[in-house]
């Protein structure tokens, strides 16, 4: 059919229905095989008019008609309008039914009303009753002389049909990626939207019940979600404004490495900001992040396209328990910082821009423990900063309590100022330690992309009784006091070294540690390096304190090549006898003789018979005992060798004197072990 004849066909029609004032006909009904123009083709059509009721039924059906890209094919088309009023250029149909298949919209049956007004460029439809799966869409709009409004209504929509009819209608990265994502919920949602050609402005309330969804590498998961989104949009050609409230509750998240338990604490998210389509700018003016009510977070965000610029955030927790566990603890897996007991309050502020950046904390009642013993710190109070600006900021802490391993420390004052990435402490810092001090000084500290966290400092230990250390760690009572100087402490790619010597004053003698690094401090297995020299010891303090029987003398000795892992020994040559010079006197008890000889794994209690148990104690030459321990294996020697064993003890001086003779030579470090506590729990020989 030509163009001519359609349209002399359609005009025909037109004055046929509209000359018949009179209900001299009552029916007019007309066949076309085939309809076509540019953009639509019908095939089959059928068009009837029922005159005979008091408003003209119109039904129009149709095998197949072909719509413009994107719509596709409509088959088995069935329009129906039961009151179509047709006055002075204004067209109403005002219940109309509307039938037909395709393929992605199913099967539909909607109920429509439409009001046209050519003359004004007037035109109103509303959509009832489009299915979507077993959800359905209400749909209304208005258009006038170039003004449109539209607002949609969709009651339980399932997320998958969504994406899947929004993916045939377009081809965006964006759609093409959520494909890719597992999805499903159940969506409620209310739209308003206007505009003159294109979107002005639009209010958009939604409410997703059920929300589950993970993408394809498992890094963003959420399960039985309940979400309510209310957003409000204000467009015109160089930009578009927002408002939106964001409410999750019920069900959990993970984006990693953050975990949700949304049951536990709802999640609200406000925000208003704009965006430039001339420049991709973006700015947010005014975001709100609420988590139950333990914490909340207010700030500013800009930047263009996907790309960051800028960002000012004042954090507040009220109880620092959730921040750490849900925004701290995940970044730290398997350090010294993922396990902590953590409670107080907080607040910070972050300000970020291009490369600058700088952050203000206030803590307020802050306890920190770690689960596994290795610190702690109680009511920790002040203010820390850190910047990377030349501004100088102020730190100021003080606490009440705080502990390293099992040693107690008491409460101090900390001062210091960073700037640039560098931190200067402005005051010494001494630290209660027992019944002595730890103070410190030239504590200076490093941060940087490249290097990492580095510290170091210097400091002097003032004497600490060795019987509160004793107590302290379940050793024997030991006597005296131990005091030192700490030369320069380093920290740097998670080794604490020490420059230098570092000496402690105990058992009237001097022991110097050298080439001490300690590498993972804090971590699961932490790994000690050390070279010892022991220099004149009193035996007579040593022996009496540890209950070994009494040796009197002096002692010198060297643990080289120590090392322990996980605090304990794995590694070492150690070698301890009595100095060649400054002989003094030198005499040894009857128990010392019985536990030497049960370290040597001699014979032991055997001067409790004949002569020589007569003598309390005796005369020595010299001593000695060395152990060189390698996979849990001590290689044991003595002072000097002979035929069979090795000398522990070597006799001379006025008698009486005696020799004690090592005879085994290795030694399981377990079994040494357990000489030792057999020896320290030993009554000692008994006299007849």
């Amino acid at each position: 059919m030509s163009a001519t004849a359609r349209y002399g066909l359609t005009l025909t029609v037109l004055l046929l229905i509209t000359s018949f004032s009179a209900r001299a006909i009552e029916q007019l009904a007309v066949q076309i095989g085939v309809w076509s123009s540019e953009q639509l083709t019908i095939e089959k059509l059928q068009f009837a008019v029922d005159l005979s009721e008091e408003e003209m039924v119109v039904i129009a059906t149709a095998d197949r008609v072909q719509l413009p890209a994107p719509f596709g094919v409509l088959e088995k088309v069935r329009l129906r309008c039961d009151s179509l009023r047709w006055l002075a250029g204004k067209i109403e149909c005002s219940k109309g039914q509307l039938a037909f298949s395709h393929p992605q919209w199913g099967t539909q049956q909607i109920t429509f009303s439409v009001q046209t007004l050519a003359k004004t460029e007037h035109y109103q439809i509303t959509l009832n009753n489009i299915r979507l799966g077993e959800g359905v869409i209400d749909l209304q709009a208005n258009y006038q002389q170039g003004q449109w409004q539209a607002q949609l209504m969709g009651q339980q929509l399932a997320i998958q049909n969504v994406l899947q009819l929004a993916s045939f209608y377009s081809d965006t990265p964006e759609l093409a990626l959520l494909e890719q994502w597992n999805a499903d919920a159940i969506v409620d949602l209310e739209a308003n939207v206007s505009g003159r050609q294109q979107l002005d402005s639009a209010a958009v309330s939604s409410h997703l019940s059920g929300l589950s969804f993970s993408d394809p590498t498992g890094r963003y998961v959420a399960e039985q979600v309940a979400a309510t989104l209310q957003l409000e949009l204000q467009a015109d050609a160089k930009q578009v404004s927002w408002q939106q409230t964001l409410h999750l509750q019920g069900g959990q998240t993970y984006f990693e490495p953050i975990f949700f338990d949304l049951a536990a604490q709802n999640i609200l998210l406000r925000s208003e900001g704009d965006f430039s389509f001339t420049d991709n700018q973006w700015k947010i003016h005014n975001v709100r992040f609420e988590q139950g009510q333990n914490l909340t977070a207010n700030g500013r965000l800009s930047g263009q396209s996907v790309q960051p610029q800028s960002l000012n955030i004042d954090i507040n927790s009220s109880n620092l328990t959730t921040l750490y566990h849900d925004w701290l603890q995940p970044f730290f897996p398997g350090s010294s910082l993922s396990q902590l007991d953590a409670s107080g309050k907080a607040s910070a502020n972050l300000q970020w821009q291009a490369e600058a950046y700088q952050v203000n904390m206030d803590l307020q009642s802050v306890n920190l423990k770690d689960a596994a013993g290795r610190f702690s710190i109680d009511a920790l109070n002040g203010q820390i900063a850190w910047t990377n600006y030349a501004t100088t900021l102020p730190i100021n802490l003080q606490w009440q309590a705080a502990s390293v391993f099992a040693l107690p420390l008491g409460g101090s004052t900390l001062k210091a100022e960073v700037s640039q990435n560098q931190l200067r402490f402005t005051e010494s810092v001494s630290v209660p330690v027992l019944d002595g001090e730890l103070s410190v000084s030239n504590i200076q500290m490093s941060l940087s992309e490249e290097a990492g966290v580095r510290w170091q400092f210097q400091g002097l230990l003032s004497p600490v009784s060795m019987e509160s250390l004793s107590a302290l760690f379940g050793w024997p009572a030991l006597q005296g006091k131990v005091s030192g100087m700490i030369p320069n402490v380093s920290y740097a790619d998670d080794i604490i070294s020490v420059d230098g010597a570092l000496l402690l004053k105990v058992f009237d003698g001097s022991t110097i540690v050298r080439d001490l690094r300690l590498q993972q401090p804090f971590g699961s297995l932490p790994q000690l390096y050390a070279n010892i020299d022991i220099q004149r010891l009193d035996l007579q303090t040593l022996t009496s304190t540890f209950d070994f029987g009494n040796i009197s003398g002096k002692l010198d000795g060297r643990i080289h090549n120590l090392r322990l892992s996980d605090w304990q020994p794995v590694q070492f040559d150690a070698h301890f006898a009595t100095p060649d010079t400054e002989p003094g006197r030198r005499r040894i008890s009857q128990r010392a003789v019985n536990s030497l000889s049960q370290l040597g794994g001699g014979p032991t209690a055997i001067l409790s018979r004949g002569f020589m148990g007569l003598f309390e104690d005796f005369s020595y030459q010299k001593l000695g005992l060395s152990c060189r321990l390698m996979n849990t294996v001590c290689q044991m020697d003595g002072v000097e060798a002979r035929e069979q064993g090795y000398y522990i003890v070597k006799g001379g001086g006025l008698p009486p004197w005696i020799n004690v003779v090592g005879y085994t030579r290795e030694v399981d470090w377990p079994e040494l072990i357990a000489r030792l506590k057999a020896v320290s729990q030993s009554d000692g020989p008994v006299i007849q």
